[in-house]
């Protein structure tokens, strides 16, 4: 019986190893490459859509809040906050009202007078206008007090328009300390008048 020893040719071919390549180092490496720069290009293309997007402009309903998105960046952009406030018409009892009958109907300059009392307003006692009136004139004597007659035209019924300007110079004798005088013309004498005698007052 011959034994077989190393180097001899009746030994049995080796198995082939299961883990070694199929392909040549070189040839995988080669192709690893292709694919990172294929995957390279790809994240390339969806980027540079938004890169060159124009600005996108976000309005959110019910406030003044703008918000540009551009690219990868936000920009949010808060308006700058204004506060516009009324002046509160003055209490009553600060104005000082000086009525005159503008019309030839007696009464009418102190009904008015008494009206504006019951009001709470400060008065004078009532006196004759130089002049007739068709349509009744509110005399603020300063501009300080165009508020003061906003608030007695508001309160006698009479339109804006019968309120003139600031400091024009109604047609009494005197003013006395008054800060608004209501010239009584027609259209207050149809409401106020208790007579129609012509009288003072």
């Amino acid at each position: 019986m011959t034994a077989s020893g190393p180097g001899t040719g009746s030994e049995p071919p080796e198995p082939p190893d299961p883990f070694e390549p199929f392909e040549a180092p070189e040839r995988s490496v080669a192709i690893r490459g292709v694919a990172i720069v294929g995957i390279v290009i790809v994240i390339g293309a969806l980027l540079l859509p938004s890169a060159t997007r124009a600005p996108l402009t976000v309005l959110t309903s019910g406030s003044a809040t703008t918000t540009t998105i551009s690219g990868s960046a936000t920009t949010t952009t808060s308006p700058s906050h204004s506060t516009s406030t009324t002046a509160a018409a003055p209490a009553p009892a600060t104005i000082h009202v000086l009525v005159a009958n503008a019309t030839s109907v007696n009464g009418v300059a102190g009904a008015v007078t008494s009206f504006l009392e019951g009001k709470d307003f400060g008065t004078l006692t009532a006196a004759n206008s130089l002049v007739k009136l068709t349509a009744t004139e509110v005399f603020p004597v300063s501009a300080a007090e165009v508020p003061a007659a906003a608030e007695v035209a508001s309160v006698l019924g009479l339109p804006q328009a019968s309120i003139q300007a600031a400091g024009a110079k109604p047609p009494v004798a005197s003013s006395g300390s008054a800060s608004v005088v209501v010239i009584a013309g027609a259209d207050l004498a149809a409401r106020f008048a208790t007579t129609t005698t012509t009288a003072r007052g």
